[in-house]
Formats: C-alpha cells, sequence, structure tokens
C-alpha cells in the first residue's frame, strides 16, 4: 500500500525513500478496527463524542494493521485494542493535565491492576491493560509479561516529568533526555508485543546480549522520531511537548523549527540505514558470541519485524487523518 505525506513541501517531513515507499497492510485491519471500537465502547474507553472524534483520527485497527502486517488474526485483535488503548492513555497525559499527583497515582493503578493485581482494577484506563495483559500473556512465557511491566513502568517519570516542566514552564537539559525521550511515548511497549505477535521468546542472554540491545535502541529512535516530526506542525504550541525531539532541539541549540525538522529527519534516515546494517551482521555477530543456529534464526525473525514495527510507523503516520492538519504558525 503506498501512502500520500499530507505535510508534502514543508519541512517536516520524512526522508524521501521513506516517504514514497509502499508498505503492507494486514488483510484483517477492517475487522480488527471494528473489534477495537467496540472493545473501547464495552470497558467505557470511548463513551463521549469527542473520545469517538478521537479514534476516528486515530483508526488503531490501521495502526496495528501497519505495525503487526503478519500477525495472525485474532492477535492482532489484541494488538489493535493496545494502540486504542495507548491512544486513551496519551490523552490522560497531554497537556491538558495540570495535577501531577493524580498522574502519578493513575498510572501507578494502571500499572498494579495489569502487572500485579493487587486489587479490582479502577477506571477503565485499568481495566483496558488488565484485560489486554490477560488476554496475551495466555500465549506466552511469565518473563514476557514482566518484561512488559518492565517497559510500561517507564513510561511514568516522562509523563510526570513532562507535567512539571509545562506547569512551571522549563524545558529539560540534556543529561539524562535520550532515555526518557525515548520512554514518553510508550513505543517500548509495542516493541514487547512484537514478540507476542511473532509467539517467540528470546532468552535472556539474547535478549540483553549487545547486539540486541543495540537493535532495539534503534527502534524506539526511529519510532519516537518519526513521530515528533510528524507530530510537531500539528500543535498549536509544540513547546508544552516536551519530549518532542524538534522541541529539545530548539531550546539547547537554539534551531529554528525548520533546521530541527531537518536535523531529525536526517537523523531517522540514519538510523534506518544503521538499522539495516545491524539486521544484516546480526547473525554473523551472534554466531561470534556462541549463539546457536535456532537462536540465531529466531533472532533473526524478531529483527525483522522490528523492522515491520518502525516502518509500519512510519505508514500509519502517513495516512490517517490525525496528522493531516497543520496547526503550527512558527
Amino acid at each position: 500500500m503506498t501512502t500520500e505525506h499530507h505535510h508534502a513541501n514543508t519541512p517536516f517531513q520524512l526522508p524521501q525513500a521513506l516517504q514514497e515507499a509502499t508498505y503492507p497492510l494486514s488483510p484483517y485491519t477492517d475487522e480488527a478496527e471494528q473489534h477495537t471500537r467496540l472493545w473501547l465502547k464495552n470497558i467505557g474507553l470511548e463513551s463521549t463524542a469527542h473520545a469517538t472524534h478521537q479514534q476516528d483520527i486515530y483508526s488503531p485497527g490501521q495502526y496495528a494493521g501497519f505495525m503487526w502486517n503478519d500477525a495472525p488474526r485474532e492477535t492482532l485483535f489484541v494488538l489493535s485494542d493496545l494502540t486504542g488503548w495507548f491512544s486513551c492513555q496519551d490523552d490522560l497525559a497531554d497537556e491538558e493535565c495540570e495535577d501531577p499527583d493524580a498522574l502519578e497515582r493513575h498510572i501507578r493503578g494502571v500499572y498494579d491492576a495489569a502487572f500485579v493485581y493487587r486489587s479490582r482494577p479502577q477506571g477503565p484506563l485499568a481495566t483496558g491493560l488488565a484485560d489486554i495483559i490477560r488476554r496475551a500473556a495466555r500465549l506466552m512465557p511469565p518473563q514476557w509479561k514482566e518484561r512488559v511491566a518492565e517497559q510500561y513502568a517507564t513510561y511514568l517519570k516522562p509523563c510526570v516529568t513532562a507535567l512539571m516542566h509545562r506547569i512551571n514552564h522549563t524545558q529539560p537539559g540534556v543529561e539524562g533526555y535520550d532515555s526518557l525521550w525515548r520512554s514518553a511515548g510508550g513505543f517500548q511497549v509495542c516493541v514487547e508485543f512484537t514478540y507476542f505477535a511473532l509467539n517467540i521468546h528470546l532468552p535472556s542472554s539474547l535478549y540483553y546480549s549487545q547486539p540486541w540491545q543495540e537493535l532495539n535502541t534503534l527502534v524506539l529512535n526511529h519510532l519516537k522520531a518519526v513521530n515528533d516530526l510528524l507530530s510537531f506542525p500539528i500543535m498549536e504550541n509544540p513547546d508544552e511537548d516536551i519530549y518532542n525531539l524538534l522541541t529539545h532541539l530548539r531550546h539547547t541549540k537554539g534551531y529554528s523549527p525548520e533546521r530541527a525538522a531537518s536535523e531529525v529527519s536526517r537523523r531517522i534516515e540514519a538510523w534506518t540505514e544503521d538499522y539495516t546494517n545491524a539486521q544484516r551482521l546480526l547473525p554473523e555477530r551472534l554466531a561470534l558470541y556462541g549463539y546457536d543456529e535456532r537462536s540465531r534464526e529466531q533472532a533473526q525473525l524478531c529483527a525483522q519485524a522490528m523492522s515491520n514495527l518502525f516502518r509500519g510507523n512510519i505508514a500509519w503516520h502517513l495516512t490517517v487523518p490525525r496528522y493531516r492538519e497543520i496547526r503550527f504558525k512558527g
């Protein structure tokens, strides 16, 4: 499926090769969209006209259909619910939230409901993630759920620190920024669900190895940077998006919006090339580390799925109505 960039002829666009590429879409996309919209309504996350509009322009089934285009039908339903759920989670932590204590309690409550089971889920967000984790965890070993929990926990700090920067009209410095930046959008959770999509569990010795962690970092860089670049022009005041890379470059390096966009686009192109090279060299590197043939084959399958993930992220951003309107006035 080809995509058309709605910000063509502006500085806020992807490298040409990525913008003009053809991206596959799951044949179960429409079914996944219908499933997720009903699921969101049933748990109370699509209960207002505004919430319905947000899902209309977000298209969670299409997002999942692009990112996990090879997933089986029932698996794609879970993945679509995850993307729909995260759109609602993001709304909780957006610029309208003004109470850091309430935000922390809410995110911790969602975590407890999904991963600890200390009490009955409180509210539709907690109910939703708990349901997603329950359905996915049935098919995966316990360690997978623990890794997802670890990744979701990293979502808390950037959410609350971003709120404090907005309240105090400050911007984060350079030190420690990259780590928080990669965790600010929830993409790290989507990466963990790619193993669920494949029904593959990497052992600790491989999952935490240097070659694999390098790939993982490149994927997260790519996912977050694409979102930042294409999100920037649709915001009236991008300075409120503390963990947008363009905003960061403007405040720490004094870049104009156009130069910041060009730099982020350049980085996306470099990370794409770096990932392609790392993926190509992965079997050889793992062999040097002493991994057996089956481990290398499973890692290669996961590496290709991660490539599909960040390319699907591009396709969704270029396709959905969410990114058609430009609000940034400069």
